[in-house]
């Protein structure tokens, strides 16, 4: 489909996307629209890498040729960022971590964003401890980096084959999603009642968990809430539910993790436009570690 270039407004900047993250919601999107408001024709995608190709009036802090990363809404973004130039407010967009490529630019501010507000809702302090479902994927593999750089214990769940990574980004207790009892796993793995879930994968385990979160303790998911939610009340827990705002405050604080070594984005897979609807394929099946990056071709300043 060939549009026309979009042409930034007040408050708003036209970006040329190098990359382009590719979530499990563009998947969703693509095959129904409707949950995010959506009527056809749209493009879908939601975070990008790539530079300041126009900006509109008012917009002072960025200039045609900055380096920049940012985040449209999830919920009624029509024209997203599978495409050449992107239309966003300038206040979803920041200037890009030197310290990043734009392929692990752009596999960062959707999950990124997601994880650090996710933490945010826990409100966990240096030496509790938060059982992640799901810790290896796009989101997953950013929360425990996140988690562990403010001290925070983690245990983890995933297919054996994303254990490695949870070792190497400093997951405490790797736990086999397959095989074990992933909640009593994480209990007697880190020697008491939990200090929080964060469900980033959905199966139903997050209600399963409950019982062994701790009195005043915190549950969150990302997902579907599947089964029965009685205990939270029972315990006097705090259950959140997010959906990632765009924010240019969080994708600041992305970068300073960056900076300081905190934070390394982890990439599955480097695709061509060509190639996008085996990514979402392969999406769907639940599997890889990390993120899966759009790969433009560059038509404008170099990226």
């Amino acid at each position: 489909m060939e549009l026309a270039k979009p042409t930034a407004g007040p408050g708003q900047v036209v970006v040329g996307v190098a990359a382009a993250g590719v979530n499990p919601v563009d998947a969703g999107n693509r095959a129904d629209p409707s949950w995010a408001g959506l009527t056809p024709p749209y493009v879908v995608g939601y975070e990008f890498a790539g530079w300041i190709d126009g900006v509109g009036a008012g917009v002072e802090e960025f200039a045609p040729g900055d380096a920049v990363w940012g985040l449209s809404p999830v919920r009624g973004t029509r024209w997203g960022t599978y495409a050449e130039f992107a239309l966003l407010e300038a206040g979803w967009v920041g200037r890009r971590p030197a310290d990043l490529d734009v392929v692990h630019a752009a596999a960062t501010p959707l999950a990124g964003s997601t994880a650090l507000q996710l933490l945010d809702r826990l409100a966990l302090r240096a030496g509790e401890s938060v059982l992640v479902l799901g810790a290896s994927g796009g989101v997953g593999s950013l929360f425990v980096q996140l988690a562990r750089m403010l001290g925070i214990r983690v245990a983890g769940s995933s297919s054996v084959a994303g254990h490695r990574l949870l070792q190497e980004i400093g997951v405490e207790v790797v736990i086999d999603r397959e095989r074990e009892d992933v909640v009593e796993a994480a209990v007697r793995g880190l020697g008491g009642p939990l200090d929080a879930v964060a469900d980033l994968a959905g199966h139903g385990l997050l209600a399963r968990s409950l019982s062994r979160v701790r009195e005043g303790g915190s549950v969150a998911s990302i997902v579907e809430l599947r089964g029965d939610f009685e205990e939270a009340i029972d315990r006097n827990l705090r259950l959140h539910g997010l959906l990632v705002r765009p924010d240019r405050d969080t994708l600041d604080r992305l970068g300073r993790a960056v900076a300081d070594g905190a934070l390394r984005p982890i990439v599955d897979d480097v695709v061509e436009p060509s190639s996008i609807a085996r990514a979402h394929r392969r999406l769907e099946t639940g599997h890889g570690r990390g993120k899966v990056v759009l790969r433009m071709p560059l038509t404008g300043a170099v990226a």
